[in-house]
Order: structure tokens, then C-alpha cells, then sequence
């Protein structure tokens, strides 16, 4: 794998950033709107008897909510982090900091992470660096990033289409045995836009692995991320092709959750309301992810509109929750 300098890697962090606030790389059809909820117009489950704490991986979420990668390693990454981390403090739930690739390649850039500010955070990192940094040295970037444990993104279609990037397969398996096998801290998996339907469901199965996060098909798509970045600019007729890729969101979430019937379960791709993400808990996901609205809504107003936006978003997943007749989350799965 060539060496890419630590100021291309930065670059390209900002390039993603700014890219993935463009609608373009969206696909808007997730196929929530294919679910319908029970409704009680009785509204017996009162907000005092309404119970949304989860355990991830051995920590606990007052509300079932993450969010989503994003970011890590540029200097713009800083005060996002920074932020994000003292509003998962704040709010009982969980982060999933952007790759951990750049502290790997130079540890210099480790307060881009917002890595002494504590909450409930997890490194991100893709399959293809496990076969250049080892297990060991990893797990040493997550403890000094302060986090939790790590997610493994498998995105070779996205490499696939990146300037640079790793076009070698064939072996993503045995990787992620190896690497399972050395590491100490929860390991989960998840795909980056195009979703893991149940045949690679099963065999992620076999891994000691804590759980499966989707990144179905209808949130932000990194294919398309890097389609746009492509330089010379990939035919539209390419382009339109690559957003079909994968699987929709609530079918993942429903082969996912068969396919590991005991682990966690984190929905994320196109979940932008909290009808959505009530959804996705109902059909079987033990929480959700967003990324690119939050984001977005942190870009547009900063830290103290995104504190109102989660607010407001967990405030009104509640009373959906509520309205289902569900106390908790295994009785709104049974709903």
C-alpha cells in the first residue's frame, strides 16, 4: 500500500467534510416510509414510565442514539470533536469518532479527536489499514483516543473509487479473524452507504465481534463521496449506477438482527427524523446512528443549536416511543 503523506490524508479528511453536506451524496430512499408503527391513541405509557436506556457494549445510554462517524485527524476536526464529546456527556449517548487512521500515521494530530474529554466514544477504522498497523498498536490509538472499543468499516467499493485507494480483495475475512482475535476491546463492523445484507450478516456472525452497524442505502452514501472527489469526473450514467449498490436500511437492519440474534444491532442510512429512528428500533435495531444531519445542523448553527436539535430529536423520539404503547425498548421490538 503506498505511503500517503499526513497533509493529503488532512486534506482529504476536509474534502469529505465539505462533500458530505452535499445533497448529492445522499439517496433519500431508505424505506421507512414503507413502515407503519402501532399507535395508542390511549397514550397509557407515561413519560415517567418510559424507560430508554440501553447497554452498548457494557456502557450505558440514557437514550438508544449515536453519532455517527464524521471526522478525525484535520485540524477542523478539533472543535467538532470537542464538542460532539461534551454533548455525549451531556446527553447520555454514545459517538463514533471519524478514522483513526490519521493518529495512526502521526499521533501529533490527537487533539483533533477530542481525545480528554471522556463520554461514550468509539474509534472508527477501515479493513483495509488492519493489514498496515497492528492489533497492538490500534489498541493503544483507542486508549489514547479514550475510547471504548472500535468499528471496522468495510468500504472497498469506496476504495474502489478513491484516488489512492485499496483496490485489493478477497481476504476481508481472514482479516477481520486475525484482528478479532488480538484485540482486547469490543469490536463492531459496519458498511459506509451501501449496507451489509444477511449473507455477509452470517459470516461477520462467526467473529467474536459486539455488533453490526448498518450504513444502509438511503443516508449518506462514501461511494458517492468519492465519485464527486473523482478527478477526471465519473459519467453521470456511473454515478446513478453506484446509488443503487447495497441494500436499503430496514432490510438490513431485519437480515442483521436475524443473523445475530443476541449482539447489537445499530441502525444507521437515511435515518434523518425521530419517526425514523423509532422505526428502526421497532423492526429490531438496539440504536441508531446519525451522521450528516447532525453535522449539518452543527455547521449551520453550531454547538449550542446542535444541544437544541438532539434535544429536541430524543424529546420527540420519546413521545413516538410513548405512542406505540411500548414501556421499553423489548416491547417496542415486540410491537
Amino acid at each position: 500500500m503506498p505511503h500517503i503523506p499526513q497533509d493529503d490524508i488532512a486534506t482529504r479528511k476536509r474534502e469529505h467534510l465539505d462533500l458530505a453536506l452535499n445533497e448529492a451524496v445522499r439517496t433519500h430512499d431508505a424505506g421507512f416510509e414503507a413502515i407503519t408503527l402501532p399507535y395508542d391513541a390511549l397514550f397509557e405509557v407515561s413519560d415517567s414510565a418510559l424507560d430508554t436506556h440501553t447497554s452498548m457494549a457494557g456502557h450505558e445510554l440514557s437514550f438508544p442514539l449515536m453519532i455517527g462517524a464524521m471526522t478525525g485527524g484535520s485540524p477542523y476536526s478539533t472543535q467538532i470533536n470537542t464538542d460532539l464529546r461534551a454533548l455525549t456527556r451531556e446527553l447520555g449517548i454514545a459517538l463514533c469518532l471519524g478514522s483513526i487512521r490519521a493518529y495512526l500515521a502521526d499521533n501529533t494530530c490527537r487533539s483533533t479527536y477530542g481525545a480528554d474529554l471522556g463520554g461514550i466514544a468509539f474509534a472508527n477504522i477501515g479493513i483495509a489499514e488492519l493489514t498496515t498497523y497492528s492489533p497492538q498498536a490500534i489498541e493503544e490509538a483507542c486508549l489514547a483516543l479514550g475510547t471504548k472499543g472500535i468499528f471496522v468499516h468495510l468500504n472497498y467499493l469506496q476504495e474502489a473509487i478513491q484516488h489512492g485507494g485499496n483496490r485489493k480483495s478477497g481476504n476481508g475475512f481472514a482479516v477481520l479473524e486475525s484482528f478479532c482475535r488480538h484485540f482486547s476491546l469490543p469490536v463492531f463492523v459496519k458498511e459506509v452507504g451501501s449496507g451489509i445484507g444477511g449473507a455477509c450478516a452470517k459470516r461477520l456472525a462467526e467473529l467474536p465481534i459486539a455488533g453490526i452497524e448498518t450504513a444502509g442505502r438511503g443516508g449518506t452514501s462514501w461511494v458517492l463521496v468519492e465519485a464527486l472527489r473523482h478527478n477526471p469526473p465519473l459519467p453521470k450514467e456511473c454515478i446513478e449506477a453506484l446509488k443503487d449498490v447495497g441494500y436499503h436500511t430496514p432490510d438490513c437492519i431485519r437480515a442483521v438482527r436475524q443473523a445475530l440474534p443476541t449482539r447489537y444491532v445499530i441502525a444507521s442510512g437515511g435515518i434523518e427524523t425521530p419517526l425514523d429512528a423509532i422505526k428502526a428500533l421497532a423492526i429490531g435495531a438496539d440504536a441508531v446512528a446519525i451522521a450528516q444531519p447532525i453535522l449539518r445542523t452543527y455547521t449551520d448553527t453550531g454547538r449550542s443549536g446542535l444541544t437544541h436539535w438532539l434535544s429536541q430529536f430524543i424529546e420527540t423520539s420519546r413521545l413516538i416511543w410513548r405512542s406505540t404503547g411500548a414501556r421499553h425498548i423489548d416491547e417496542l421490538k415486540k410491537n
